[in-house]
């Protein structure tokens, strides 16, 4: 059996255990600051058991009439503070794009899961890491792609 097949069965049986939750976190979006990095939430904050990272969700502006298109980062670890880049970088350039033909009067989300989940370390000494995120290429002048984001964790997967 190749590693890839036995990492499909491994993960698929940790999610059928039912022992698995997921949590989205921070409780509010945190806003997008373009071409910066945005903490999503501090160290103290953070799950103090181990955690996967397995997904975000990215608020989208109202009234976006033609395609959009952009690219995330995502990371944990780095000091805590608001325009802070993350000391460890999970996620590096994942595309996103929306298309509308006419002005939504709503935002949308958008729920992106991760292919396989990727493990932030806690221990004893470090119970928790802060995260953040950078949108890149976001839209200048216009209608402004993404707004804001969360991020989806998965906690006490097999225990």
């Amino acid at each position: 059996m190749g590693l890839k097949t036995e990492v499909d069965q491994t993960f698929l049986a940790a999610v059928a255990s039912g022992n698995i939750r997921y949590v989205c976190l921070p409780a509010a979006e945190v806003p997008c600051a373009v071409g910066a990095w945005a903490q999503l939430y501090a160290a103290a904050a953070s799950p103090a058991v181990p955690h996967w990272l397995c997904g975000f969700r990215i608020s989208v502006a109202t009234g976006i009439v033609i395609e959009q298109s952009w690219r995330i980062d995502l990371g944990y670890g780095g000091a805590d503070g608001a325009a802070i880049a993350a000391g460890t970088v999970l996620v590096t350039d994942w595309p996103l794009a929306i298309q509308s033909a006419a002005a939504a009067a709503l935002g949308s989300l958008e729920t992106q899961m991760l292919p396989y989940p990727v493990r932030i370390p806690t221990d004893i000494v470090d119970p928790g890491s802060r995260m953040a995120y950078s949108v890149v290429d976001n839209p200048v002048g216009g209608a402004v792609g993404a707004t804001s984001c969360r991020v989806i964790l998965a906690l006490a997967v097999g225990s």
